[in-house]
């Protein structure tokens, strides 16, 4: 299990053929790319690095109440997909959020529900897996699919009855034990629909959870008593992302159980850490830290 990283954004992160030159002198085997071009994956593969995952984050609109945006994914995903296959590129990575942020989740699963068959049916002639990532999305509405076991369940059962059987799941624990969902537990129900893995993790802050529980603040940022103030980046006070190690994910155990299903694929560090990110300095420093404690585990 190769470990690989998600391109971190700062503006001083080096371009492509130098920053996998970096990533293969520091030990990790892939990268992870944006949309599917054949430059930037010959920079990957010229540094001797495989290819993690190409995002396709043009999925979201299939969450649409309105069946022409939801039959408009179609085309993109035929494209995105072609290009891919000639690369011979095979995850990709994506997520579920609808545009309305209010719209409820059930209504999402239903939208999603009519439209995703075609979808899967493309990508899995192209030999594509998509790997859906369990983001919850923004705060306070968390209007995301494909973040609990209920959704992932349904949402499985779906392409297996109706699709072509094209979804798969990226594991995040990071966002499972951010929403209170038991991360060995979720690994033992679904591992064998994992085709990628995120290295990141989360801290819990017991002090700022005293004073908000899981609302987080309420108070405006300038009133003397809000909860507001001096919050880390990466979360909402009483929670925040960190690199693997640094959090309560326990990731000997998750590799252990990844072992048992036969995983074989990358586990990628996707750096949001507010104590790494802002500066290519930084994001190094983040990055092999991160390698170093996943290595342990993962080889």
């Amino acid at each position: 299990m190769a470990i690989a990283f998600r391109i971190p954004w700062s503006a001083e992160v080096p371009k492509l053929p130098e920053l996998a030159s970096w990533a293969a002198d520091h030990g990790f085997g892939a990268l992870d790319l944006g949309a599917p071009d054949k430059e930037k994956v010959d920079a990957v593969r010229g540094a001797g690095l495989e290819i993690g995952t190409f995002d396709l984050m043009a999925t979201s609109p299939l969450l649409s109440p309105d069946p022409d945006i939801r039959r408009g994914v179609v085309a993109t995903v035929t494209e995105a997909a072609t290009r891919a296959k000639d690369l011979g590129l095979t995850r990709a990575f994506g997520v579920f959020v609808p545009r309305d942020r209010s719209q409820s989740r059930g209504d999402s699963f239903r939208y999603w529900s009519e439209g995703w068959p075609a979808v899967s049916e493309i990508l899995a002639s192209a030999g594509i897996s998509y790997c859906m990532e369990g983001w919850p999305g923004d705060s306070p509405g968390y209007p995301a699919l494909g973040v609990t076991p209920e959704t992932v369940r349904a949402m499985l059962a779906v392409d297996a009855q109706v699709g072509a059987g094209a979804l798969k799941l990226n594991y995040d624990p990071s966002h499972l034990v951010r929403v209170g969902v038991d991360p060995l537990r979720f690994l033992s129900e679904f591992g064998g629909h994992v085709r990628h893995v995120h290295g990141k993790d989360t801290a819990f802050d017991a002090a700022r959870l005293y004073e908000t529980g899981t609302l987080g603040a309420s108070l405006p940022a300038d009133h003397p008593g809000s909860a507001a103030k001096n919050q880390p980046g990466f979360g909402e006070g009483w929670w925040r992302y960190c690199i693997p190690g640094d959090g309560v994910v326990p990731w000997g155990q998750a590799a252990a159980i990844l072992s048992e299903f036969g995983y074989a694929g990358h586990i990628s560090v996707e750096l949001e850490d507010a104590r790494y990110n802002g500066s290519w300095a930084g994001e190094q420093l983040g990055l092999t830290r991160a390698q170093k404690y996943l290595s342990q585990y993962y080889s």
